[in-house]
C-alpha cells in the first residue's frame, strides 16, 4: 500500500458477488486504501423481476453470512433499502468522503441499463468508477466470430471460447480491511424486508436442505468435485435424488467463483485423462459444457438485451399463442392430469427446486401442449425457483420455444407418458410428489387414465375427483400445435409478401400484444460505441452495440406490452438441458424448408430494455445419435439441474 493509500476511500458495491474469495472489486479496493462495503436493496428498480420468496430467503442468508466474514476482516457490510440506487450510492460517497466506486459486472437487461446510467452519472460528478469481471470466464465483448459479429448458436460460441487462452486466476481474499468511517442511515438484515412473517414457516424448511453463504459454497464445490463429479455423466439424467452438482444457487448469488469451479474441474479432467479414466473425462466434459451454457446465457443477454421480451428469431412474432389463464393455473398447480408434469410443478411449489430434466419436461408441456406464451413460463420460473437466474431463464425458455437459431424444434412434441417411463421408470418420483397416486402400480403410474376401473378403485384413485383427468388429449394437442405452426408461417409469408419497403416502417404485432398484461415502460439505450468514461480500463463493462451485426431486420419493435399482473406476462417457450433433443425425420425436413426464414433476426437499430413498475411483483438436419441426445441435456445455462 503506497503512502497515499490510506487517504483513498472506496465504496465497494456488492450485488450478486456475495463472497470474499476471488472478488476482483473487493480485492482492488482493499489494495488501494480504506473500504466501505455496501449492499443496496431497491425493490422498485427490480420491477417485474422482483425476486420470488425462496430467492429472497437465500439472499437474506447469504448477506448475513457475508457480513460476518467482512466483520472478521475489519469492515462491516452496510445494508441500505432505498427507492433509488444512485441516491443511495451518493449518500454513501458523501458520508465517508469516498472518491471511488467499484463493483463487479452483471449482464441481465435490467442491470445493464441501471449500471450504465449510474456509472455515467457518477463520472459526471467527478467520482471514479471501476468495474470488474467477477462472474464469467470471458466477457461478452471478448468473444466474436471472424467477422466481428456476435455468435447466435452455442456450439460456435463455446468452440471459440475453448480456443481462447484462459490463464489460471486466483484473487486471494484480503487478510484485513481498513474500514472507511462515516455516518449514515443503516438497515438491519430484517429491515430490508426480504422475508415476510407469513413466509418464515415455509422458509424454515429450506434451511434443512440448503446452506447459503460463500464458505458453504466452497464446501459444496469440494464435495461435488471429490465425491460426485466422477459419475456426473452417468447420474445426471436421473430425476430422483441429488445427482447433479447443486451449485446453481451459489453461482447465481456469486457466492462461488465460476473461474474456481472451472479450474477445479479442469484439474480433475487432466488427472483422469492421464490415468485413462474415460468415464471421469467424459463427466468433466459434460460438466464444463454446462458452465459454457451459463456463460452463453450472459453472452446472449448482453448482445441481444431484448430477449427477455421477445424471441431472437423474428418468425415467432406470428405464433398464435393461447393465453389461457385456466390452463396456466392448472399447469402451475400441478393439476394437468399428466403425472410427471404435475409432480414436477408440485415439487417446484413446495421446494423451489426441480431437476433440470423435469424443468425441460414441464416447460415443453406448457409451450407445446398448452400453447402458453413462453414469457409466462419464464416469469413463473423466475418467481419460484431457488436458483432463479434471469439470463439462464431467458435462454432456457427461448430454447424450448424454438426462439433461437439452435433451439428446440417447435414442431416436436414429446409425450409426457413416454418421458415418464424413460426418466422415472419405477414411478417413485411421481409417487413422492403425487400422494393421491402413491398406491397405483408402475404399469399405470404415468397414464392412469388408461388403467381399468378396478385398478383405480383399488388404488384409491378417482379421476376427475382426487386426481384430474388429462387437461387435453396429447394427439389433439399435437394437432393444435401443427395448426399453430402452419398459421405462423402463413402470417410470416404474408408479411414478407406485403413489400419489403413498407415492412421497414411497419409496426409489427403478434397475438400476444392483444392480451392485457403488466405495463412495462421502455428505457431505450442507443446502440453506439462506449463513451470515453468506460474505456479507462480493460476491466470496465462495455455498452451493448449492434453496429457489427449483419443480416438483421431493422424494423420497428412491437408496441409496448400492456400488462396488469404476473400471470399475464406475454409472448412466446426451458433450459437448454434437453438431452433428448433429437430431430425427427419429419421435423428435420420441415426445418430445412424454413431455414432461411428462421435465421432472419428481428433486431432494431436501437434496443429497448424493459423495467417494470411493480415492486413485487437451458445443428445439423440429420437425425442425432443417442449419444448426441444425451450430450444435449447439458444445454442448461443454469448448470445441470438440482443443479449447479
Amino acid at each position: 500500500m503506497d503512502s497515499n493509500s490510506n487517504k483513498n476511500k472506496t465504496i465497494v458495491w456488492f450485488r450478486r458477488d456475495l463472497r470474499i474469495e476471488d472478488n476482483p472489486a473487493l480485492a482492488a479496493a482493499a489494495r488501494e486504501g480504506s473500504v466501505f462495503p455496501v449492499f443496496i436493496w431497491c425493490p422498485k428498480e427490480e420491477g417485474q423481476f422482483y425476486p420470488g420468496r425462496v430467492s429472497r430467503w437465500w439472499l437474506k442468508q447469504s448477506l448475513a453470512h457475508l457480513n460476518k466474514s467482512l466483520i472478521s476482516l475489519g469492515a462491516e457490510l452496510v445494508l441500505i433499502k432505498t427507492s433509488s440506487t444512485l441516491d443511495a450510492l451518493l449518500e454513501c460517497i458523501n458520508a465517508v468522503g469516498a472518491t471511488k466506486v467499484v463493483f463487479n459486472h452483471l449482464y441481465d437487461p435490467v442491470s445493464l441499463v441501471r449500471d450504465h446510467n449510474i456509472k455515467e452519472k457518477l463520472v459526471e460528478l467527478g467520482i471514479s468508477v471501476q468495474s470488474y469481471n467477477g462472474d464469467l470466464l470471458f466477457e461478452p465483448w471478448e468473444v466474436y466470430d471472424d467477422s466481428g459479429n456476435a455468435f447466435t448458436t452455442f456450439e460456435a460460441y463455446w468452440e471459440k471460447c475453448l480456443q481462447m487462452p484462459l490463464e489460471p486466476v486466483s484473487i486471494l481474499p484480503p487478510w484485513k480491511l481498513l474500514p472507511a468511517s462515516g455516518t449514515m442511515t443503516k438497515f438491519s438484515i430484517n429491515e430490508l424486508g426480504l422475508e415476510d412473517d407469513s413466509e418464515k414457516s415455509s422458509n424454515a424448511l429450506l434451511g434443512r436442505a440448503w446452506s447459503p453463504g460463500w464458505s458453504n459454497a466452497d464446501k459444496a464445490l469440494n464435495e461435488f468435485i471429490e465425491e460426485n463429479l466422477l459419475d456426473y455423466s452417468n447420474n445426471r439424467l436421473s430425476v430422483g435424488g441429488n445427482n447433479t452438482s447443486l451449485l446453481s444457487p451459489y453461482l447465481h448469488f456469486g457466492e462461488l467463483s465460476v473461474r474456481k469451479v472451472f479450474q477445479y474441474a479442469r484439474m480433475k479432467q487432466i488427472l483422469w485423462t492421464n490415468e485413462g479414466n474415460s468415464v471421469g473425462e467424459q463427466s468433466v466434459t459434460s460438466f464444463i459444457r454446462a458452465i459454457g451454457l451459463r456463460e452463453y446465457s450472459r453472452y446472449l443477454c448482453f448482445n441481444f438485451p431484448f430477449t427477455h421480451e421477445r424471441s431472437l428469431l423474428d418468425n415467432l412474432k406470428y405464433f398464435p399463442w393461447q393465453p389461457n389463464a385456466a390452463h396456466f393455473k392448472a399447469w402451475r398447480q400441478g393439476r394437468t392430469g399428466y403425472p410427471l408434469v404435475d409432480a414436477g410443478m408440485r415439487e417446484l411449489w413446495a421446494t423451489g427446486w426441480m431437476h433440470n430434466r423435469i424443468r425441460v419436461i414441464v416447460s415443453c408441456f406448457a409451450v407445446k401442449v398448452l400453447l402458453i406464451p413462453w414469457r409466462w413460463g419464464m416469469k413463473y420460473f423466475w418467481d419460484t425457483l431457488l436458483d432463479a437466474d434471469l439470463e439462464s431463464d431467458i435462454l432456457g425458455w427461448q430454447y424450448i420455444s424454438g426462439s433461437i437459431p439452435d433451439g428446440h424444434e417447435l414442431e416436436r412434441l414429446d409425450c409426457p407418458e413416454v418421458q415418464g417411463s424413460k426418466f422415472d421408470p419405477e414411478g417413485e418420483y411421481v409417487r413422492h410428489w403425487l400422494p393421491e397416486l402413491a398406491r397405483l402400480s408402475t404399469e399405470w403410474i404415468h397414464h392412469p387414465w388408461d388403467a381399468p376401473e378396478s385398478v383405480l378403485k383399488a388404488s384409491g384413485v378417482e379421476l376427475g375427483l382426487n386426481y384430474p383427468k388429462p387437461i387435453i388429449d396429447i394427439d389433439l394437442a399435437r394437432e393444435h400445435l401443427t395448426k399453430a405452426i402452419r398459421k405462423m408461417w402463413e402470417l410470416d409469408a404474408a408479411s414478407r409478401g406485403s413489400g419489403s419497403n413498407a415492412a421497414a416502417d411497419e409496426e409489427v404485432f403478434d397475438n400476444s400484444d392483444r392480451v392485457e398484461t403488466m405495463a412495462i415502460p421502455k428505457v431505450v439505450l442507443k446502440g453506439r460505441a462506449p463513451p470515453s468514461c468506460y474505456t479507462n480500463s480493460s476491466n470496465d463493462q462495455r455498452v451493448p452495440s449492434f453496429q457489427n451485426l449483419k443480416n438483421t431486420n431493422n424494423k420497428k419493435r412491437p408496441k409496448s406490452i400492456q400488462e396488469e399482473n404476473p400471470e399475464n406476462l406475454l409472448k412466446e417457450g426451458i433450459s437448454r438441458a434437453d438431452e433428448d433433443l433429437c430431430s425427427t425425420a419429419e421435423s428435420s425436413a420441415a426445418k430445412k424448408q424454413t431455414t432461411s426464414s428462421r435465421n432472419s433476426f428481428y433486431v432494431p437499430d436501437s434496443f429497448s430494455m424493459s423495467i417494470g413498475n411493480a415492486s413485487q411483483c437451458e445443428t445439423s438436419d440429420l437425425m442425432r445419435t443417442e449419444q448426441e441426445q444425451d450430450d444435449m441435456e447439458q444445454h442448461n445455462p443454469s448448470i445441470d439441474g438440482k443443479q449447479h
